[in-house]
């Protein structure tokens, strides 16, 4: 028999009898220098070229992929992957790859290169991966005939024992995307990591129990005695209203008053001298205290056209020329009298991003002019149904109280705003990411 076939026939029951794939690496790249001679020899497996991967040298026992030559094999494997010819059978040199695999090759492994696809003709001719020899002579056109029909062998092999130990080739396949899946692995664990459900929403500081200042009547404003912030104290005049038309109101009824006191006082010294004079005596006593109470009234209606404060305060309004000249009706709000030392947090927490809250909720608070410091804060009441803001959103209304205050705390402005940061109960951290996403689809998709 000739030698050839003799050693091709050997290495083929070689392959049949190789019960492991570790123990089928091994006679690929150290007994098909029987069949076809080389130097070097690097099995590197991929399907269809992709994610290729080093699993086994010749005279190495373990792979190390720390080493330079691996790395090197597999960018050169990476790059000759992309050619054309890459799945056929093909003779490269040193010649034909970039400058930077080029000086490489010349410290690694020889000049000439055979590059052998290895498929697995049971599944159509899919590659599996493909046989690297390097050596120093070119190749022959015998021993590319040779290793046409061995690269065929060989993936029948690694197609067949891959089959028969699936749990291997598994394992094969993680170890070629271990990153990917590593990472998959731990993306799945934080995802069910439990996190506090938490949401953003404007918050401003406001006054806890001011005093309301209110229109005692109905009339125009002629001016506000008091800027916004400006300290008050009590019996200081705040607002005055257009009181000419009150003024009026009152001098008639002085007039009227003095007239039915004449008119009283005659009758009265008449009635000496005229019995018949003393019987509208009642009438006319009557009318002198009708008018006393017109003038009483009109006194009290214009005393209100100035309004003093109540109490000591700040007063927080708006601009005060808006003021001027508006005509209010009773009732209507004008300013509000606050004590600077007493705040509290409103919170408008939109629809939309509405949370599950408990009374006494953990609040931190941002605010604009020191957004490096943060206040802590609880949730002391919450609305029951949303209103309209001033942005036309709906929102719920929130009333927080401000934590860990001490006598020398300096307090936050009344006016001052920011971002409040609600915390809600705890949630794992997909629904954290995802609770808008999945709030959306659902409104989308109407289940």
């Amino acid at each position: 028999m000739n030698q050839h076939v003799a050693a091709l026939l050997g290495l083929e029951q070689q392959l049949r009898k190789a019960s492991s794939l570790a123990q089928l690496f091994y006679t690929i790249v150290n007994q098909t220098h029987h069949c076809v001679p080389y130097t070097q020899s690097v099995l590197i497996l991929g399907e269809e070229l992709s994610h290729l991967q080093v699993v086994a040298a010749s005279d190495i026992p373990t792979v190390d992929y720390t080493s330079p030559f691996v790395a090197w094999t597999e960018r050169l494997a990476g790059h000759l992957s992309q050619r054309e010819d890459a799945r056929q059978l093909s003779a490269f040199d040193i010649g034909l790859v970039p400058e930077a695999l080029r000086l490489d090759w010349q410290d690694m492994a020889p000049e000439q290169l055979l590059w052998a696809p290895l498929r697995a003709v049971a599944e159509e001719g899919r590659i599996l991966g493909v046989l690297l020899l390097f050596r120093s002579e070119p190749w022959t056109e015998q021993e590319r005939g040779v290793m046409e029909h061995l690269s065929g062998t060989i993936g029948h092999a690694l197609f067949a024992l891959q089959r028969r130990l699936p749990f291997k080739n598994a394992l094969q396949r993680m170890r070629q995307r271990k990153t990917w899946l590593l990472l998959a692995i731990l993306l799945l664990a934080v995802m069910w990591a439990p996190v506090r459900l938490s949401t953003l929403a404007p918050v401003e500081v406001i006054a806890r129990d001011p005093l309301v200042i209110s229109a005692p009547l109905n009339g125009a404003v002629k001016q506000l005695n008091v800027m916004p912030n400006q300290g008050v104290k009590r019996g200081e005049p705040l607002v005055q209203f257009e009181d000419s038309e009150l003024a009026n109101e009152y001098e008639i009824a002085q007039q009227a008053l003095l007239v039915a006191r004449a008119e009283l006082k005659t009758v009265q010294q008449s009635g000496f001298m005229d019995p018949s004079q003393k019987a509208r005596l009642a009438e006319l006593e009557s009318r002198v205290r009708l008018r006393q109470a017109e003038l009483n009234y009109a006194r009290s209606r214009l005393a209100k056209t100035t309004l003093t404060a109540p109490g000591a305060g700040i007063a927080v309004l708006g601009d005060p020329n808006e003021w001027k000249g508006r005509p209010v009706n009773i009732g209507e709000r004008i300013l509000l009298l606050a004590d600077p030392k007493a705040v509290e947090l409103e919170i408008m927490l939109a629809v939309k991003d509405s949370i599950t809250l408990q009374l006494g909720a953990e609040i931190k608070v941002f605010f604009d002019n020191d957004p490096l410091s943060a206040w802590s804060a609880h949730l002391q009441h919450a609305s029951y149904e949303p209103q309209r803001t001033p942005d036309d959103l709906m929102a719920y209304r929130l009333i927080a109280r401000l934590d860990g205050l001490k006598n020398d705390t300096t307090l936050p402005r009344i006016g001052t705003r920011g971002t409040a940061k609600v915390y809600g109960n705890k949630v794992s951290l997909f629904f954290y990411l995802f609770r808008r996403p999945i709030t959306s689809t659902r409104q989308w998709l109407g289940w």
